[in-house]
């Protein structure tokens, strides 16, 4: 393997860069405040805490780190991976970690949101109120776009991985659930024990879980790993309905790669909506091992983006799946002719994290574009405008990291392909794209077409 040391530009153009305090990024929300100044605020793959960045200037972009809330002496195993950002409020969410992936000890933590005022003073959040998402992983990707209500992927009690739940913040010391809603076979108030698959074996991993959704004009479009896409009518908060849905994994996803269906996002005001099977990160893959959660690969489902037609949302149909990423000359040169084979070694490949913001004015808002971070293929961009035929029109690939962030104690957690990855993006409404990547930073691109 050879370090692929430069960028790569295909209609973009770099602006600025972040080290973000050396902390992995992950989901990321904008701020604008009433004087013009803009806010980036960075959840993080592995540490406690968010960064908060000034990217007035994308040019000169300065970070601030934020550590989050521990519950006991010992600082390990608790992270804030996500985060929302709107009406002046910051949501931070909060979980746990995994060992084989963030190379932490499994310690006790606190699962759930903790709601913070940024109107007031961007740079210093001021805690306002908390909800707990108990017997669980925590919180994972979820919708608050400003107003009384914010779309919760999180743990409950008595159900399997996570669910969607309503919570009614208007009062934000005292937020209280409204309503909620599941796939058939998350509730594990009725089953036996022994009937509950041990978490992380492969029949849990088959087990419906919820991962990721969007919310727009009382209706949820929600990414659920072995049920898929689902559409859910939330006019009524308080008794949410499943509207309809489009099976994915099989045949997409699955296999050693993440979640099986990741992300789930309308096309604007359009009846399409975007959605997503995941890839995974090349780094952990061991090619001399057979067992575990990454072993080596000897065959893999494919990922993709797709389009879904929305004008019967109850029986919305993938209609077109987007092509595979241009691979670079520069790119092949170090690591092999496509991204499925890297250095010799296969390896899972997909997208992973959207550019899924809307309704903030200070978001890019346009439904012929998708941003999309393709994990080793970097930030994708896409012409929608026919929907039925995408199309990719550029691309900012990030360089391969010099070295890690974070390891084991025998160095030992990282034995496949060290290549750049991007994680997530976001558009604001200057045109400048945020791209944080696994082990790298921040970097600010603009689209040039």
């Amino acid at each position: 393997m050879s370090r692929r040391e430069q960028m790569l530009f295909k209609n973009t153009e770099f602006i600025g860069y972040s080290d973000l305090n050396k902390k992995p990024g992950f989901q990321m929300g904008m701020h604008r405040t009433k004087d013009g100044r803009y806010y980036l605020y960075t959840a993080c793959f592995r540490d406690n805490g968010f960064n908060i960045v000034d990217v007035t200037d994308p040019a000169n972009p300065t970070a601030k780190w934020v550590e989050g809330d521990w519950i006991g002496e010992v600082h390990d195993g608790q992270s804030l991976a996500k985060l929302q950002v709107a009406d002046g409020k910051l949501l931070a969410c909060y979980g746990g970690t995994m060992r084989v992936l963030h190379g932490t000890h499994e310690q006790p933590f606190w699962g759930g949101f903790k709601i913070y005022d940024i109107e007031s003073d961007p740079l210093n959040p001021k805690f306002l109120g908390q909800f707990e998402c108990e017997d669980g992983p925590g919180v994972h990707r979820s919708s608050y776009n400003g107003g009384d209500y914010a779309y919760i992927m999180g743990s409950k009690r008595n159900y399997t991985g996570y669910i969607l739940r309503i919570v009614d913040i208007s009062d934000p010391a005292n937020p209280t659930e409204v309503g909620s809603w599941w796939a058939d076979g998350q509730y594990l108030g009725n089953k036996k024990a022994s009937d509950i698959p041990e978490v992380g074996t492969e029949p849990f991993m088959k087990l419906p879980n919820g991962h990721a959704i969007t919310v727009k004009d009382d209706v949820v479009y929600a990414a659920f790993p072995n049920v898929g896409f689902c559409m859910i009518d939330v006019h009524d908060k308080t008794r949410p309905r499943l509207l309809g849905n489009v099976p994915l994994n099989p045949p997409f996803g699955n296999g050693q790669a993440g979640a099986a269906v990741h992300t789930a996002m309308p096309l604007g005001d359009k009846p399409f909506a975007v959605v997503t099977t995941e890839g995974e990160r090349t780094w952990y893959f061991d090619n001399n091992i057979e067992e575990g959660m990454f072993h080596k690969i000897t065959s893999q489902p494919m990922n993709i983006i797709g389009m879904v037609e929305t004008s019967d949302k109850e029986n919305p149909a993938l209609i077109s799946v987007f092509p595979y990423p241009e691979v670079p000359a520069e790119y092949r040169k170090c690591h092999g002719e496509n991204f499925n084979i890297i250095d010799g070694q296969r390896v899972v490949f997909g997208p992973h994290n959207m550019f899924d913001l809307f309704g903030q004015d200070c978001l890019e808002q346009r439904d012929d574009r998708v941003y999309n971070c393709h994990f080793q293929a970097g930030l994708r961009i896409y012409d929608v405008s026919d929907p039925f035929i995408p199309k990719e029109i550029a691309y900012f690939m990030p360089p391969d990291p010099e070295g890690t962030w974070f390891d084991i104690e025998d160095g030992t957690l990282f034995p496949g392909p060290h290549v750049g990855h991007a994680e997530d993006c976001v558009v604001d409404d200057r045109g400048y794209i945020y791209v944080d990547t696994y082990q790298d930073g921040l970097y600010i691109v603009r689209c040039t077409v």
